[in-house]
């Protein structure tokens, strides 16, 4: 006798077998996945180093190289032992000299902030609550407060200041030594804007409200004591910067003036500026502050040697863009030059390089120059 069978259940049967391979495929690939998002930590980072050190790195028979910055995001580059920081939207990159990737770690940090020193770095963001400091081989500490970081200072030494919001003053203060150790907390009753380490304290530039204006003015405290050692006159200008002198004293650059200010507070001298601030830097008591003219297309250099001497001058019919000093020289970036100046206001040298860059580091031999999503180093002559 023939077997009978049932068409319409082997259809159903063979639909059945369908479905649940395609939901076992659909399981599969999401576990799969899932498993490469939870590790992403451990490969992301080895991957994007070395894509990052293949397709980023353009190097030239002369010894110059291109970095490119990924996405043309912003980004923050300087200098640690020889060694370039480039601080982008995720991750801290770390190349050497010659435009070799050593090593790529990520952060959490939206709207990151990088101050360097000689020896380190140290990142924060503005509103966040946590910081980091890092060296080449490695990230020494990282800290979280409770409140939100205004800003954060690291000084020449590795010691770190951060101010943050308070419920019930300003602001509030916190120190830490080189190893990430609390060492000084202060409650503060004005408002900080910027401080400075001097020997075992530091000067802190408060804001303040005089004849309807905005004032700055500093006070001097050590970390061994609650009380303020001193405080100085007022300055009617808002500090962009405030810098320890060797002498004991204070220099504020102002959004329109600067000052010199001796080991007690007192105010010795001041420079009003003739223009808008564009840029300025410090370095071993040494300044020089850029100013720009919009409406007549001009720049000037204002270079500051000390309290007891007349700062130079140097003017420029075009609009500057970037100063740095390094070794008691003044490096400008100008339109399409970077020129070079003793601080008795001589021009030194002169390289021409391209126009759309925005900011220079010096390192060695070598410039490096910034622009919107790329690094390119040259040489210096």
């Amino acid at each position: 006798m023939a077997k009978t069978v049932d068409i319409l259940e082997l259809r159903e049967r063979r639909k059945r077998r369908r479905r649940l391979c395609k939901l076992l495929i659909v399981f599969a690939v999401v576990l799969l996945g899932a498993m490469i998002y939870t590790s992403r930590e451990k490969w992301f980072a080895r991957f994007q180093q070395m894509t990052t050190s293949y397709s980023n790195l353009n190097a030239e028979p002369d010894g110059e190289y291109m970095l490119t910055v990924s996405g043309g995001v912003d980004y923050h580059a300087e200098f640690v032992n020889h060694d370039l920081f480039v601080l982008c939207d995720k991750y801290i990159y770390i190349y050497d000299m010659n435009g070799e990737q050593i090593d790529s770690r990520q952060h959490a940090y939206s709207n990151a902030i990088m101050k360097t020193n000689d020896s380190r770095a140290l990142t924060y963001s503005h509103n966040g609550i946590t910081f980091r400091v890092d060296q080449t081989k490695k990230m020494l500490y990282e800290e979280t407060l409770e409140q939100p970081i205004w800003f954060a200072v690291l000084s020449d030494d590795g010691r770190v200041a951060v101010v943050t919001e308070s419920d019930t003053y300003a602001c509030c203060l916190y120190v830490y030594d080189a190893n990430g150790k609390r060492i000084y907390t202060r409650n503060c009753l004005e408002r900080l804007i910027d401080v400075r380490f001097q020997n075992d304290g530091c000067v802190c530039a408060t804001i303040g409200a005089e004849n309807g204006g905005l004032v700055t003015i500093l006070k001097y405290i050590e970390f061994n004591d609650s009380d303020v050692k001193w405080t100085s006159e007022a300055l009617p200008a808002l500090c962009w910067q405030v810098h320890s002198l060797k002498d004991g004293g204070a220099f504020v650059i102002g959004d329109t003036q600067a000052a010199y200010y001796n080991n007690t507070g007192g105010l010795m001298n001041t420079y009003v500026y003739n223009g808008t601030l564009v840029d300025c830097d410090f370095s071993e008591d040494q300044a020089a502050i850029l100013l720009k003219n919009e409406n007549r297309r001009q720049s000037l250099l204002v270079l500051f040697s000390g309290s007891n001497q007349e700062p130079v001058t140097v003017s420029f019919d075009s609009i500057c863009k970037n100063v740095k000093i390094q070794d008691h020289t003044v490096y400008l970036l100008d339109a399409g030059t970077i020129r070079s100046y003793a601080f008795s206001g001589s021009e030194l040298s002169a390289l021409e390089v391209k126009d759309d860059y925005d900011k220079i580091l010096r390192n060695g031999r070598y410039f490096y120059l910034l622009g919107y999503d790329r690094i390119e180093r040259v040489n210096a002559g």
